[in-house]
Order: C-alpha cells, then sequence, then structure tokens
C-alpha cells in the first residue's frame, strides 16, 4: 500500500504527543502516546515525533510524509465577520458561497496578516431573507445572501516554525486544525445536546468552547493551565518541578473533598509517600484548589469582558484536558456565578482525539482555496470585529 492511502494525524500537545495513522478504510494501523517536556525551541517533541515516526513506519511498512497536525495554542485568535452579496438576478447558491469565502480570506490577509486561519466557522446565514443556522441544501438559487462566520487563527510566525520545523524532520504539514475546538465539536455531536459547553484544561492554557444550537458561539483561550497548578505546588513546597507534577497527577486517582473549610484530619492522600519531605496535605490541597478557582474565574471573565449574552442554565458544561482530570473523581467546592444545568467530567482517551481529527478532516477537505486578488465589490458589504 503507498503512502498517499494512509492518513497521518499528530495531535502536537504541549506536554503530550498523539501519533495516528489510519487507512483508506479509515482503520485504525497504528497509535502511539506519549509525554514529552516542553522546551523553547521544542527539539524534545520534534525528537519524539522522529522517533514515532520511523516505529510507525516499520509497522506499516512504508514511508510517512504527509501529515494532518492539530494543536492548541494560548495565543488563540478569534474574528467574527458578516459578509453580504445583493444580485441583479439569481445566481448559484453553492458558488455565491464560494466566492464569500475565497473574499473573506482575502481580507483577513489583508487586515489580519499576522494571522493565519485554521478554521471558518459559519454561525447564522440569511438567505432571501429567511434565516438558517447552516447553509441550506435545498436552495439552489438566490438573490440575496448574508453569512455570520467565526474565524479560528493562530499566530502566523508560529505556524511557520512548525512547518518548518516537520520539513526539517521530512515531514510536510497539509493541515493544521484547532484541537480543542475539533475535539469539543465531535464531542457535542456523540452526546447529542443542542446547547453545550467545553471547558479544556491544558498545560499551559485553557479554553473554553460554547455551542448554541449545534452551532459555535463562543471560543476563547486564557494562558493558565495545569502547568500552573504544578509550579505553585513547586514553589509553595520548595520542591523540584517532576516532584510537584507527581504530587499532582496523584490526586487524578483519589476521592478527595478540595474546599475552603480547613479538614487537618483527611488522610485520603499522603505527599509524603512521594518524596522525603513531610508536606501538610491540607495545605497541599488549598493550593490546588485557588489555582483551579483563579482559571475558572479568569476563564468566564472573558465572557463578562466581552458582553458575552447567553443562558447557560441551559447548558451543561463539560470538563476535558489532561488538566481537568483532577475533577474525575474528586469534589471541587468552588465559587460559581455561572448556573450551569449540569457540570460533568468527560473522559476522553486518546483513540477519541485522534478520530475527532480524522472526521474533522475527511468532511473539510473540500474547502475553497485563498485567492489574492484586487479590491472588489464584497467590501462594500462586510463588516468585521476582532477578540
Amino acid at each position: 500500500m503507498s503512502k498517499e492511502n494512509y492518513i497521518n494525524i499528530i495531535d502536537f500537545g504541549s506536554s503530550k504527543i498523539r501519533f495516528a495513522v489510519f487507512d483508506n478504510k479509515l482503520n485504525e494501523k497504528f497509535i502511539e502516546t506519549n509525554e514529552v517536556i516542553i522546551n523553547e525551541n521544542y527539539s524534545n517533541h520534534f525528537n519524539l515525533i522522529n522517533q514515532i515516526t520511523k516505529k510507525a513506519e516499520k509497522k506499516i511498512s512504508t514511508h510517512i510524509q504527509d501529515v494532518i497536525l492539530a494543536l492548541d495554542t494560548k495565543d488563540l485568535f478569534t474574528i467574527d465577520i458578516s459578509l453580504k452579496k445583493d444580485l441583479e438576478e439569481k445566481s448559484n447558491l453553492n458558488k455565491i458561497y464560494n466566492n464569500l469565502i475565497l473574499e473573506l480570506n482575502r481580507l483577513i490577509s489583508l487586515y489580519y496578516d499576522k494571522y493565519q486561519i485554521l478554521h471558518i466557522v459559519l454561525c447564522q446565514c440569511i438567505v432571501d431573507n429567511k434565516n438558517f443556522i447552516e447553509l441550506p441544501k435545498n436552495i439552489n438559487e438566490v438573490k440575496n445572501i448574508k453569512i455570520f462566520f467565526k474565524i479560528i487563527c493562530f499566530k502566523k510566525d508560529f505556524i511557520n516554525f512548525l512547518k518548518n520545523s516537520f520539513k526539517e524532520t521530512n515531514l510536510n504539514i497539509k493541515n493544521i486544525f484547532c484541537t480543542s475546538y475539533i475535539k469539543s465539536l465531535s464531542y457535542s455531536q456523540k452526546l447529542g445536546l443542542k446547547n453545550n459547553s467545553f471547558l479544556e484544561i491544558g498545560w499551559e492554557r485553557t479554553s473554553l468552547i460554547i455551542f448554541e444550537s449545534g452551532n459555535l458561539k463562543f471560543i476563547q483561550s486564557i494562558p493558565i493551565g495545569s502547568f500552573h497548578i504544578t509550579k505553585d505546588i513547586s514553589k509553595i513546597f520548595k520542591i523540584s518541578i517532576s516532584e510537584a507534577d507527581k504530587i499532582k497527577k496523584s490526586f487524578n486517582k483519589t476521592y478527595t473533598e478540595f474546599s475552603y473549610e480547613n479538614k487537618t484530619n483527611d488522610n485520603s492522600i499522603k505527599a509524603k509517600d512521594f518524596i522525603n519531605k513531610n508536606i501538610s496535605v491540607d495545605l497541599l490541597k488549598k493550593v490546588i484548589l485557588f489555582r483551579i478557582q483563579e482559571i475558572i474565574d479568569l476563564t468566564f471573565k472573558s465572557l463578562k469582558n466581552l458582553n458575552y449574552k447567553s443562558n447557560l442554565s441551559n447548558s451543561d458544561l463539560f470538563l476535558i484536558g489532561g488538566g481537568s482530570l483532577l475533577f474525575n473523581n474528586n469534589s471541587f467546592y468552588i465559587d460559581n456565578k455561572f448556573e450551569f444545568r449540569s457540570i460533568n467530567f468527560y473522559n476522553e482517551t486518546d483513540q477519541q482525539v485522534c478520530n475527532s481529527v480524522l472526521v474533522y478532516h475527511l468532511n473539510n477537505s473540500d474547502m475553497p482555496k485563498k485567492t489574492i486578488k484586487s479590491q472588489g465589490l464584497f467590501e462594500k458589504f462586510f463588516n468585521f470585529f476582532g477578540k
């Protein structure tokens, strides 16, 4: 089987690399997950990717060249744009839509030249004065259309750095996606809930994704994650980062109550079992709780700052990402100003993450390509603002 018949997916996490290979029948032929220690130039990441690539090539007996890359950054940037087109005579809807997508790419390249588009999400469209939550499939020709988009971007210099670094490992990036968006979209569809939200706690960032009526309504990241909990433990108790991380992760498999009340008799976990230091479990729990509280507060503060209006009482919140493992069996008593209908831990697997990237790639491989044209008619009708 030639390399063209394989789809190779890499989930490029800050602390973890997932690598999966699927054949032309979408069967999983190889999957491996490894933890990695992030450094300034990501050399640890690329050394690990090089090792896993060789293992995958040996398993499938062919050379791997092209990869689909999924990742997140704390610099995630979103843009809301609406584009409108009025015609004197009816024209093909799909043709108009594709032209709008091309024009949208051109506008982003002109006004946000430091950013690279990863996703163009259709949030709402008005076709001949009728509202739709997606492009209608039963309408062929229209006279006027207005579409509201949400654009997800990463910094272009970081994307270029990744592309060049992958080339040095003899890998070509075919496409790049935002992992937190793809995962939450897949999980949302799987759960079958129209209104749901996802809070992904990553290594050095936390992302909030909100869906309403099945459509993306909000996505935002803050540069604080589970690593900051590790750093707090390391600083407070004067231990190494690796020791602090082991202590933090030891809570992933406990049934511990985290509250602002002192519980000196709580022996659910003994930190001194991990290191030769006598650490107060009560103080340790408070260190974790205070940082968790800050992550929650700062994440939802972005909603208030952007004057985001939504009835979250009709939304279910799901906690995902490696940092959310703390919420699996433990109880956290935190101040919550947003009354979600329910708060749940979603136990995602490496296979689910890779499969969500695969499905998204297959469903979005025909996106019109960007073209650079002279200033045209569409600019009379657009309005946009960045967040």
